[in-house]
């Protein structure tokens, strides 16, 4: 079954003094499409349910149509932290991870800066304070890269430059590009500066994550290159300029030119089943208004709600796309992953899994319980042979894939890998990061073969990898989505 799931996990600015978030899931009317919101559901008459969303107003549903359970907010949650840990530094930090981990940047600094006044000096408190004087040093504006990226798209006609304290941005985007009804509402943000503020997002939480668990990687030193096209055709042509294989991706990095390309996904093939739905709805509404039918108001309302919960499907499949492959930016530019080191594939995508926000969780922060490619690690997980942590630290899982489908199950193990391992081997995780990054390739962007990559492995996680999967396999038991948590009382 294909599902697009949407959920929106806001910052502490849209909640304000909410103590209670509702978890709502929503099944369009003769489709396969599933939708989760946070907010506050309320049965009302005429089996409907009236959806409050802090942010973006009122929905209508019909009662048939979706469930909906009690849970605390993500905002109450993070204060409630905080409170318990006013006077202990390591409580204090343990809530900024929470904070980190769900999108709350300005929660996680307000967690800090309490650290900070319990024990100004502690070692923590101190590299993060490093980082973030590292992250607010101006950095200059080169021609030069303007330059490169007018020649890396040999198709730029019309195509301007924005740029953030840490991006430069090549696109060919208008502000009557934005349509989703926040935009339309407050006018107060272009494409463009929505795209940069997204990417800041990124790159600030890919750096507080390893500074706070104590890994200092570098900070660049010059702006990042992007590139945004309005719309697929853009990107197509592009692709076809440049004779690229890349036509059927959603975004990519160039590791050769350290450029990240992106389109507009509103605009990708795989929305016309949800266009189609908003069509119809809208249709049925403007002929029951012609004839006065008496359920126009309800038709209205829903062809409304359904408008909106498009728009920012297609806004969070952007969010996906985006924080997926700004990690795989990060990772290169802080050195973490140098490109001249062929890393592994499972070991690239499983941090860029690691870091995307899913396209259920909006901006949820780092680490987030992928709904997608937790399905796609448990269809797998009865497969001992090739669902292993040898099979996947040798590369095998992606060396070995031989279709698309195959692909997609070695993201979801590589995520399941990677996510056990930052949150019970971390320090050996850098350990292994450190060892792959001073490992040399013959020739550039050549893979290096399976039993040396198991090698590297074995070097930062022992000889016995037996207890290493058992202990991955228990992890991954526990491992839940947040409405599987809700719907299990936790």
């Amino acid at each position: 079954m294909r599902r697009w799931a949407l959920a929106f996990v806001l910052a502490a600015a849209f909640w304000s003094s909410a103590a209670r978030a509702d978890i709502l899931i929503y099944a369009i009317p003769g489709g396969r499409a599933t939708f989760q919101f946070e907010g506050e559901a309320k049965a009302g008459a005429g089996r409907t349910v009236t959806f409050r969303h802090t942010q973006f107003g009122t929905f209508y549903f019909g009662y048939d149509d979706v469930k909906f359970y009690k849970s605390p907010s993500t905002l109450n949650l993070v204060q409630t932290k905080l409170k318990k840990a006013k006077d202990d530094p390591e409580a204090c930090l343990e809530a900024a991870r929470w904070a980190l981990h769900h999108g709350l940047l300005d929660k996680f600094y307000e967690a800090v800066s309490t650290a900070w006044r319990l024990k100004r000096d502690h070692p923590t408190v101190e590299r993060l304070a490093r980082l973030k004087q590292k992250m607010n040093a101006p950095l200059p504006v080169v021609e030069e890269q303007k330059s490169q990226l007018r020649k890396y798209v040999p198709t730029a006609k019309n195509m301007e430059f924005a740029q953030s304290a840490h991006f430069l941005l090549m696109h060919n985007t208008k502000e009557s590009d934005s349509t989703t009804l926040a935009t339309r509402r407050k006018q107060s943000k272009t494409p463009a500066e929505q795209r940069l503020e997204l990417l800041e997002k990124v790159y600030e939480s890919f750096l507080l994550k390893f500074y706070l668990e104590g890994f200092e990687v570098e900070v660049p030193k010059e702006r990042l290159m992007v590139i945004l096209f309005a719309d697929r055709d853009d990107f197509l042509a592009f692709c076809e300029a440049t004779e690229s294989e890349r036509k059927k991706a959603a975004g990519f990095y160039d590791k050769r030119s350290n450029i990240a390309v992106f389109y507009d996904q509103g605009t990708a093939e795989g929305y016309k089943d949800l266009d189609e739905a908003k069509k119809n709805i809208a249709e049925a509404a403007r002929v029951a208004k012609l004839h006065r039918h008496p359920a126009t108001a309800q038709l209205v309302r829903y062809s409304k709600s359904l408008e909106l919960v498009i728009e920012l499907a297609k806004l969070n499949r952007d969010i996906e796309v985006v924080t997926h492959e700004c990690t795989h930016h990060m990772a290169a530019v802080t050195r973490l992953m140098p490109n001249e080191s062929s890393t592994p594939v499972w070991v690239a995508e499983g941090l860029a899994t690691y870091f995307e926000s899913p396209r259920e969780a909006a901006w949820a922060g780092i680490g987030t319980v992928n709904e997608s490619r937790l399905d796609l690690y448990r269809a797998m997980a009865a497969d001992t042979e090739h669902s292993n942590v040898e099979f996947i630290a040798s590369d095998n899982i992606f060396m070995r894939a031989g279709n698309l489908k195959s692909e997609l199950h070695g993201y979801g193990q590589s995520w399941a890998l990677t996510h056990f391992l930052m949150a019970r081997h971390f320090d050996e995780l850098i350990r292994f990061y450190k060892l792959l990054a001073a490992r040399k390739a013959k020739k550039a962007h050549m893979l290096f073969p399976p039993d040396e990559n198991l090698t590297v492995f074995k070097k930062a996680f022992g000889d016995d990898l037996k207890v290493l999967n058992a202990e991955w396999r228990l992890y991954m038991k526990s491992l839940k989505t947040d409405v599987e948590r809700i719907m299990d009382g936790e």
